[in-house]
Formats: structure tokens, sequence, C-alpha cells
């Protein structure tokens, strides 16, 4: 078993509703790949911005194949190497990061929620900076090959960004 924690720039990301195209925070477990990938911990840190009262979600996009390419599912991806548990250890993940901008042939579909949501909040107030945190017990949340999620909004957030955290297991079986 190997864990990982993928994250975006520290310069934070916008959240957007499921669309074909966009920043969607995504991991995606290939098909091939002989690993599950749990979900063990989705963290969030307002950075700037304004935002919405809207649920935070999971979308997910099945048959996603092992490649991206025109036509494909999952069209363009800009993949990150995630950091290993183990700091300085190396990274043999076997699942693919993309915390930034990725393209889709049909938009990702709600899967589940997060447990989170977010309130008005209007950077030029006195909003407290927050930080939002879901955890999923080992085999709550679980990747088979060939699927991706993608961390999405029901609503649109205007112009908040966010840093994003997701650490998963990967797991062979």
């Amino acid at each position: 078993m190997a864990k990982f924690t993928g994250v975006s720039a520290s310069t934070g990301i916008a959240l957007i509703v499921p669309a074909t195209t966009g920043g969607h925070p995504t991991l995606w477990n290939p098909q091939g790949s002989d690993v599950n990938v749990h979900v063990r911990l989705l963290e969030l840190s307002y950075v700037s911005g304004n935002n919405a009262p809207t649920a935070i979600e999971w979308a997910a996009v099945q048959n996603a194949g092992s490649t991206f390419a025109t036509g494909a599912p999952i069209a363009t991806a800009t993949i990150v190497a995630p950091n290993p548990s183990v700091l300085g250890s190396g990274s043999d993940n076997v699942a693919k990061w993309a915390p930034t901008t990725n393209t889709f042939t049909a938009a990702p579909v709600y899967y589940r929620p997060t447990g989170l949501s977010l309130f008005t909040g209007v950077a030029a107030t006195a909003v407290a900076p927050f930080s939002l945190r879901a955890g999923y017990e080992q085999g709550d949340f679980v990747i088979g090959p060939g699927t991706a999620i993608c961390l999405c909004t029901q609503a649109a957030t205007t112009t908040a960004l966010f840093q994003v955290a997701v650490t998963w297991e990967e797991i062979e079986f």
C-alpha cells in the first residue's frame, strides 16, 4: 500500500460546476492499473476572492480509459506528480493527479457530496480565513481502474480561490 497527496498551486484554484472544460481538480485511476484508489482526505484552504453559498461535490468520469486524447473521455489533462506520504521517498504512484485544467468529452457526473459547503463571503469584508476538511474511512470512497473523480461545486463560487489537497492510498488487488 502506498499513500499520496495531490495538491493544487499554493495560489489556489477556483472550484467550478461540472463541465467539459475548466479547472476541476481530478484524481484518475487509469484502466489496467491493478490498484484500487482509496480516497482518505480532502482539505481546502481559502486563499482569496468572494464565494457564494454552494455545496462542494465529487463528480465522476466512468470508463475513463488509461490515456487522455482527443475523443477519449478525458481529452486533456495537466498531470502533476503527487507528494508521497513519506516525504523524500520518491513517487511511485499509479493514480494520476491533474489539479488544474482538464477537458472532458462529456461533463463529469455528480457522484457524491463531500459534506462541505460554502457560505456567502466577500473578500472586502472582515471574513476570517477558513479551512475545510473531509475524511473518509478505509473502503468508504474507492476509485476502481478506469475511473476518475473531480472536485466540483453545485453552483458557481464567483471568484473564490482555494488551495486543494486530496490524500489517497493505492492498494493492489
